[in-house]
């Protein structure tokens, strides 16, 4: 008989969200993960999604190429959905704010005096930089700070979207 109780117990507190087996409740709309998660950097296990929704991929079609979209990141902010286009680079990751050059800009800069670019093969690829890189004479140095959101992502890379 007491077996009996442990086994109906253990079906119980399985079967109402409490004990070890519990799981994390899932949401599949991004607008209602959104609005309960706040400010997320992406999505976590409680977003259960079947594909991208179309609403979130219409603000990114040109209708010169409408096959040309190469994928949607999205995050949450604030309670909003924002989407940006993975355009085969590294836009939709957050920015790389570090300050510091790195041997590999140093070394272009003393072959290349004065450039008015280093480029990404040379800065790297990883992320966006929050910055652009020039060389000062051989020295490299920021000319140009990129825009960043509270969070830390290229500002201009992200959209609001909601379905209409």
């Amino acid at each position: 008989m007491r077996s009996f109780f442990m086994i109906v117990a253990g079906f119980v507190a399985l079967t109402t969200g409490t004990g070890a087996g519990a799981q994390t409740p899932t949401v599949p709309d991004p607008q209602a993960y959104c609005r309960t998660a706040g400010t997320a950097d992406m999505p976590d296990q409680q977003f259960t999604p079947d594909k991208t929704p179309e609403w979130m991929v219409a603000p990114f079609v040109n209708p010169q190429y409408p096959r040309a979209i190469y994928g949607i990141s999205w995050r949450c902010v604030g309670g909003a959905v924002l989407a940006c286009q993975n355009a085969q680079s590294p836009s939709c990751l957050k920015a790389n704010t570090d300050r510091t050059p790195s041997a590999a800009m140093s070394d272009f800069c003393r072959s290349n005096s004065n450039s008015q670019v280093i480029p990404r093969v040379v800065t790297g690829t990883e992320r966006m930089l929050a910055y652009n890189w020039i060389c000062r004479g051989t020295e490299p140095a920021i000319a140009k700070q990129t825009r960043l959101d509270a969070q830390g992502f290229v500002a201009a890379d992200w959209r609001r979207v909601s379905p209409k």
